[in-house]
This record gives structure tokens, sequence and C-alpha cells, in this order.
């Protein structure tokens, strides 16, 4: 996970953004569907006819598809800044495999910038820009949230675990962790994950959804954080699949970004 000061995209000169609306990109056997009118999430992403996200939507509306926070979550408590992740962005770029969307700049200072790119081999590159826009300094990283059915299961290797909530959600052989998403948990539960390789996966209808991001000596976790975090809501049918990415000290105009890659494919 990658942070850096980086001027946010603008679109081609030549180039006149689509109308509002849900867009979807198709390559191959993958479709992704991007909401600009609320936050610019993802409202679906499918391999053929099958959905991998968790696409039934509450009354609350917060608890489907995929989107993106500022980290860490105690600056902001619950629910997340509305004009982060569910008011209305600007489409800055459309062309046949990737989108560029715009945000609203939050009452804090904070601005989202997203991408979307499907790529040649069942791919799909996500960036996130988090530029702030205030005199004083403050601390924070982009933090992409995923929300899946329940059901299936994700894997992947980690130094540690901890857990809220509920223990025993996690199952472990040496470094390789399982976390089952049926009926052996009956109550939410948020688990704590210092990651050391790379990918995530989530396994479902025959299925695998890979996620790949970077973790190095130099990444930094905000307080209150993990690299990997995983929540499961067992009652109301979804669990989330969480990266967050480096922490720093933004001034104004600086950015921080994240970026990461999901690949999906059949077994």
């Amino acid at each position: 996970m990658l942070s850096y000061s980086f001027a946010p995209a603008a679109p081609a000169p030549d180039e006149t953004p689509p109308q509002d609306g849900p867009i979807t990109l198709t390559r191959d056997s993958i479709s992704l569907t991007v909401d600009p009118s609320y936050g610019a999430r993802l409202t679906s992403l499918k391999y053929g006819d099958r959905e991998l996200l968790n696409v039934v939507r509450d009354s609350t509306g917060f608890t489907y598809g995929s989107t993106a926070w500022p980290s860490p979550q105690s600056d902001w408590s619950w629910p997340p800044p509305a004009a982060l992740d569910r008011e209305p962005y600007t489409v800055q770029k459309v062309d046949e495999h990737s989108v560029l969307l715009l945000g609203k700049e939050d009452s804090s200072g904070l601005v989202f910038q997203k991408r979307y790119r499907l790529g040649p081999d069942s791919d799909i590159g996500l960036t996130y820009w988090l530029t702030y826009n205030r005199d004083t300094a403050r601390a924070v990283a982009a933090w992409e949230v995923t929300r899946l059915p329940y059901t299936g299961r994700i894997e992947f290797f980690a130094d540690s675990v901890r857990t809220e909530k509920s223990d025993g959600v996690v199952e472990s052989q040496d470094s390789f962790r399982t976390i089952y998403l049926d009926d052996r948990h009956p109550a939410p539960a948020k688990v704590f994950a210092n990651l050391d390789s790379i990918p995530v996966r989530y396994y479902v209808d025959g299925l695998v959804l890979e996620k790949h991001t970077v973790v190095q000596d130099f990444y930094r976790v905000a307080p209150g954080q993990a690299p990997l975090e995983v929540y499961i809501e067992p009652q109301r049918k979804f669990a989330e699949l969480e990266l967050q990415g480096d922490y720093r000290e933004l001034r104004y105009g600086e950015t921080a970004t994240l970026r990461t890659k999901w690949r999906v494919v059949a077994y």
C-alpha cells in the first residue's frame, strides 16, 4: 500500500463525461458496475452470471457493494462521512475498460478520487486518492471496504490475529488462517490480521476473488486498525473484507494513495 503526494487526474480535454447513472464495465467474463450517484460505490462484480458482492441494500444503504473510507475509524465513529461514502461523485472520465470519479470535499477537508480499471487477465485495478485540503496537518489512510455475501470462506496468511466481540472465528494452521462464513458463527465479530503475504482469497460458488495489495516494512497502520480486517454479520448475511492503506501525515493538497488489485477466477 503506497502513499505519496499525487495530483488527482483530470479528464481528457476532448472527452465528455457521461450522464449520471450506473456504469457497467465488461471485459471477457468480468463485469463491474459503479454507481456515481451513491459514493462511486461498486454495486456489482460478476464473473459470467455469478455475483460476488453483497448486493442486498438494507434501509440504511450502508452495507452493500464496495466502498472506501478514511482511516482510522476513531476519527469519525459511525456512520462513515457521507460526502466520501455515499453522496454523488462526478464522473471525470470513462472508456471501455475504466472509469475515474471525483467526490465532494468532506467537512474535514478530505476528498476521494477513485479509479476502477478492468485488466486483461480477469483482474481489476482499483486506486483511491485521498486528498486533504486544510492548512493544519492530519494523519490519515485510505481504507477499502468490500461487502460479501455471508457464504463461502476467506483464507489468508497472517503472523498474528486478534478478534473483537467473539473468539473462535478464525481457524489457524500455523500462519494459515481461514474464516468460514456459515452458521458456526452466530454473532457479529471483527478480525484484525497482520498479513505476512498476499493475496487474501474469498471462495464462493466455484469462484475465488483474490485481493492483492502491498505490505512492506515501511507500511504504517492507523491506530486501532490492521492491514487486513474482516467483519462478519451472520444475522444480516454479509461480511466485510477490508484492506488498510499506509497511514501518514498530510498537509494542504497532499494525497494518500491506496492501490489494490482484484482477480476473479473459477476453480
